[in-house]
């Protein structure tokens, strides 16, 4: 009985069933998307949590950064005063991880690779010495070689003129450095056994020795058993072959690991175990395994060695021999890389003999919470001294996670929108299918049925439209679920709000996790089962209020009101309009009130995007975003090889400013030419000599010598490109200025020298001095070819912060700057970076700067918000970056990462803005309608006396329309004067919106007006709703 009158219940009703079943589908199917888009996306951002590891690189950025097996004294003395315990106790620090490294040997491992330190020194035995006269050239014979990588027995050699005097019939040991000239033979050159262990102990090596024997002997030489050429033998012996043992409490944020330059071919990483027992565990390269000939699973004898001495190979002499010898168990082995081939790992110990002194320039990485990445950064970078640096390696997570994480909020805002309207539905729906049928339910009662089949009725008709409506709608979504993910992967490249490109935040290998998320179809069920069980109880909260029956009372009896005068004013409707606003009382007070509450929402809205648009003019305003060019790995910033054609069209582009180059050239000190006080002497060239061989000679010294580097900016050169400041002394009348001085300058011929330089030769500022480098040119004052010189007047010092005296001069001596700057144009720091419009170059032009390198380059942006435009003209025009090389293959990097954090940030918050207050509008909107309506609408019995007293249908419509219009304009009016007062502007958006809800009011007043209008006065007088 119950389900057949609830059947037909159904079928009486039809409109009103079709439309709920409608609305209840949608909705359903809108709230199963937004929640499964929000569990899909959430998910995935777990995934990418557990997936990317997050490290934070401190590095010392020392004059000759990136090397990583240098010891630099001024990290050293630096690293005295750095604390890691702020970086440790950061809340964004998950571990600090801070390697140990050693020099570690194992007896038959060798190496030929061009890290080794001392790869040419050789010990060898020499005999049958000759000496040239016309090539000026000793040649032997290699009769034993004691130590040497390229030497063998039986060689023919050359010896320099000036390594020692030999005899024809006599026999050496020698100790030099071998090398390659012009011809296939190998040459011996003079060279220093550089070994602090042995400088300290007062031992020293000479470069030859005559071992010859005594004929009576039968031998041709004896070499003395503790010869000192032994023990330099022995010692190049270990350290030549030596391994780079790390110690480390994470293997996998070492950045070559994290940034999986290398990873495990064999074996496994080290347990959780290994690393707190320090258990005698190593992880090999492939190369070292394979020259020694042990796999995973074998055991190999290691020797470690470390001293007092600073210097990784400092660190063993064979006399004193090494700290520690252990075995060692092979767990892992990785891939071989060229500049890495000889590292090793194994767990961090207190125990592992370790150098005291820094090794490279890494002082140490930590791990960090992914998305606290750009947090940590802008706290810690800040409190770093002069030359350390932070490096943030995320493995692409931000890439990847920024976009979700954007996704993941517009989809809460999406799913809490979609389930507010689920509940007003679903309260609608409870109304309108029970209360507004409460006659049948107290029929029903009368009639003998019991409150259980009443509430069985309603719920079973109502319940059948919910059922088959919230389940269609959860398995719809089920459904659309893959097609709705691939949506959701288009927007999340609509959504990267960080331009990554050439970026130094984006230095990271980048690895790849798809988006795949794998939804069940009873999650979407449940989805509809919770909604239909909310369904079912807003049905029940209706029935049981039908039950609610308030018994009438019977009304006291009052004597008969005083009439009043009555009022008088001329105006037909606007009269009736003005009186309903006096006698309204508190009604009247509704509309303005609620006019005063939307002005003022809205002001806040408006003003709430004003001030994120503020806060994003502002970092763009105060932004300087600084690009420089550098090597494949993003490490070095000098030593490029840069075409100046490139950089010329870079610069023209007009979109850079401050552009800085450097160009290098080793130099050779020859003199002093003139002195201060104008005494001068004589200097000759350096001619070229006329033998070959100590022309190759002369060559090398000259390349092996510091830089004589021409600049327009000392500040931005590689010397001092991480430093916060340069202290230069400058000779009275000068300053940085004359390093950009046009071409053909007379100031061109100045140079500013390091005080260590000037020291050493005795140069005193006002000095001129001679420099060749290593070109040659036909002189026809001596008829002979000599090299290249520079006289140049020494009018400044400096403090070098390297181990090199290099010499800087302006950069119009080794290049024409007019071909990028202009004709006669200083290449000072443009404010604006273009240049006269006429200016063009010629083929002869682009040929010449064609032909010239530059060895560093760095700029500025000259306006931030043109940043992915000059992006977009860097890939276009072929640059490449980091890890990832274009047509040009010069590499750009940004320092944008801290600006693209910044902007994201606010702009993630604008985001979020125009997907939230497009509801809020409209939720607005819709009140202002309902809100208007119902006003209306409440008056209907005055509306129906109007009408039944004969008033025209125009004169009833204005009479309400003026009243509503009067309350309205009152109370926006009001609530705009108290903004203004309070915030002194209201924004062109505010008046809009203002607009935009008074449109709907009036819209709603209109409607209203007009159904109670159109209505019969006796259906509006017997509407009881």
């Amino acid at each position: 009985m119950v389900f057949r009158y609830s059947i037909l219940s159904i079928l009486r009703s039809k409109a009103k069933t079709a439309l709920f079943t409608l609305l209840l589908f949608t909705l359903t199917l809108a709230l199963s998307l937004g929640v499964s888009v929000w569990a899909s996306v959430a998910q995935f951002l777990n995934e990418c949590d557990e997936y990317y590891t997050t490290i934070g690189m401190i590095e010392y950025m020392g004059t000759s950064h990136p090397d990583d097996l240098i010891y630099d004294e001024a990290m050293a003395n630096a690293l005295s005063t750095f604390d890691p315990s702020f970086i440790q106790q950061d809340e964004s620090t998950l571990f600090w991880n801070a390697p140990t490294r050693s020099l570690g040997y194992v007896d038959g491992f060798w190496r030929t690779d061009d890290y080794v330190p001392g790869r040419m020194l050789s010990v060898l035995v020499v005999g049958n010495v000759g000496y040239s006269e016309k090539n000026r050239v000793y040649s032997g014979i290699v009769m034993n070689t004691i130590y040497s990588l390229k030497s063998e027995n039986d060689t023919i050699i050359l010896i320099d003129e000036d390594f020692g005097s030999f005899e024809p019939d006599r026999y050496y040991l020698v100790f030099g450095e071998v090398f390659y000239g012009s011809s296939p033979l190998l040459h011996l050159r003079r060279a220093n056994f550089d070994n602090a262990i042995s400088s300290a102990q007062g031992i020293e090596v000479p470069h030859m020795l005559d071992i010859t024997a005594d004929a009576k002997t039968g031998q041709f030489y004896t070499i003395p058993e503790n010869s000192i050429f032994l023990q330099v033998a022995d010692t190049l012996r270990v350290v030549n072959n030596s391994l780079l043992v790390s110690g480390t409490e994470d293997l996998f944020s070492l950045l070559p690991f994290h940034q999986q330059e290398l990873y495990l071919i064999d074996g496994r990483a080290f347990t959780e175990e290994e690393y707190n027992n320090g258990s005698p565990v190593i992880i090999l390269s492939e190369l070292v395994s394979n020259r020694l000939g042990v796999y995973v699973g074998d055991t190999i004898d290691l020797s470690l060695a470390v001293s007092d001495y600073p210097g990784i190979y400092n660190s063993y002499w064979v006399s004193d021999g090494f700290t520690s010898q252990s075995k060692f168990k092979i767990v892992g082995i990785t891939n071989t890389v060229n500049d890495k081939s000889w590292y090793a790992f194994v767990p961090k110990t207190k125990d592992l003999p370790a150098s005291k002194f820094p090794i490279g320039y890494t002082v140490g990485q930590a791990i960090v919470q992914n998305e606290d990445a750009a947090e940590f950064y802008n706290r810690v970078e800040p409190t770093l001294s002069d030359r350390f640096h932070l490096t943030i390696y995320d493995q692409g997570y931000s890439t990847v996670a920024i976009p979700y994480q954007t996704i993941l909020i517009v989809a809460k805002i999406v799913t809490l929108v979609c389930l507010l309207l689920e509940l007003a539905v679903l309260i609608l729906f409870g109304f309108l299918f029970v209360y507004r049928q409460r006659e049948t339910s107290e029929t029903m009662q009368m009639l003998g049925a019991g409150k259980k089949r009443v509430i069985g009725h309603f719920l079973f008709s109502a319940g059948i439209i919910a059922f088959f409506s919230t389940m269609t709608g959860a398995i719809a979504a089920f459904l659309l679920h893959d097609r709705i993910m691939a949506l959701v992967v288009k927007a999340a490249d609509h959504y990267a709000l960080i331009d990554a490109r050439f970026s130094n935040g984006n230095l990271t290998t980048s690895r790849v996790l798809e988006f795949s998320p794998a939804l069940k179809l009873p999650l979407f069920l449940s989805i509809g089962g919770v909604v239909f069980l909310l369904a079912l109880s807003a049905c029940l909260v209706f029935v049981l209020r039908t039950f609610l029956r308030i018994k009438p009372t019977r009304p006291k009896t009052k004597s008969p009101k005083k009439i009043g005068k009555t009022s008088r004013l001329n105006g037909g409707s606007l009269k009736y309009a003005i009186l309903s606003i006096i006698r309204g009382g508190a009604r009247s007070f509704i509309v303005p009130l609620l006019a005063v509450a939307i002005v003022i929402f809205f002001g806040q809205l408006s003003s709430t995007v004003l001030r994120y648009q503020e806060q994003l003019d502002t970092i763009y305003n105060n932004s300087t975003i600084q690009g420089y060019f550098t090597d494949i790995n993003g490490k070095k910033t000098g030593n490029q090889v840069l075409s100046a054609y490139d950089i010329t069209n870079l610069y023209n582009t007009g979109q850079v400013n401050s552009l800085s180059i450097s160009i290098d050239e080793p130099y050779y000190f020859l003199g002093i030419k003139r002195w201060a006080n104008g005494r001068e002497q004589n200097l000759t060239p350096l001619f070229v000599p006329d033998n070959h061989f100590v022309y190759e000679s002369l060559q090398e010294t000259i390349q092996r010598g510091a830089d004589l580097t021409a600049t327009n900016n000392i500040n931005t050169a590689p010397e001092f490109f991480y430093s916060n400041q340069v202290n230069i002394n400058f000779m009275d009348g000068y300053d940085e200025s004359v390093l950009e001085v046009p071409y053909q300058n007379e100031n061109s011929f100045t140079c500013i020298l390091p005080t260590s330089l000037m020291k050493k030769h005795e140069i005193n500022l006002g000095d001129t001095v001679r420099f060749a480098i290593n070109d040659v040119f036909f002189d026809p004052t001596y008829d002979e070819r000599v090299f290249v010189h520079y006289d140049l007047l020494v009018i400044g010092s400096y403090e070098k912060q390297g181990a090199e005296d290099t010499i800087y001069v302006p950069l119009s001596l080794f290049t024409d700057t007019g071909l990028i700057w202009g004709k006669g144009q200083s290449a000072a720091n443009s404010p604006t970076g273009i240049k006269t419009a006429d200016f063009t170059l010629s083929q002869e032009e682009k040929d010449q700067l064609q032909a010239t390198t530059f060895q560093s380059a760095n700029f500025n942006l000259t306006d931030a918000r043109m940043l992915s435009d000059f992006k977009n003209y860097l890939t276009d025009y072929g640059f490449s970056q980091v890890h990832k090389v274009g047509s040009v293959r010069q590499f750009i990097v940004l320092k944008d990462a801290e600006f693209n954090a910044a902007v994201a940030s606010v702009k993630q918050q604008i985001l979020y803005i125009n997907t939230l207050y497009p509801f809020l509008y409209f939720l607005v909107g819709t009140i202002a309608l309902v809100v208007s309506y119902l006003i209306v609408v409440s008056r209907k019995k005055e509306f129906a006396t109007m009408r039944g007293l004969g008033s025209t249908r125009a004169n009833s419509f204005f009479s309400f329309f003026f009243e509503q219009g009067i309350l309205i304009f009152f109370g926006t009016a009001f609530g705009l004067m108290i903004w203004y007062i309070l915030f002194d502007a209201v924004t062109i958006p505010h008046r809009i919106l203002i607009a935009g809800f008074l449109i709907c009011y009036f819209i709603g007043c209109t409607i209203s007006i007009r159904i109670m209008n159109n209505a019969n006065v006796l259906t509006i007088l017997g509407d009881r709703d």
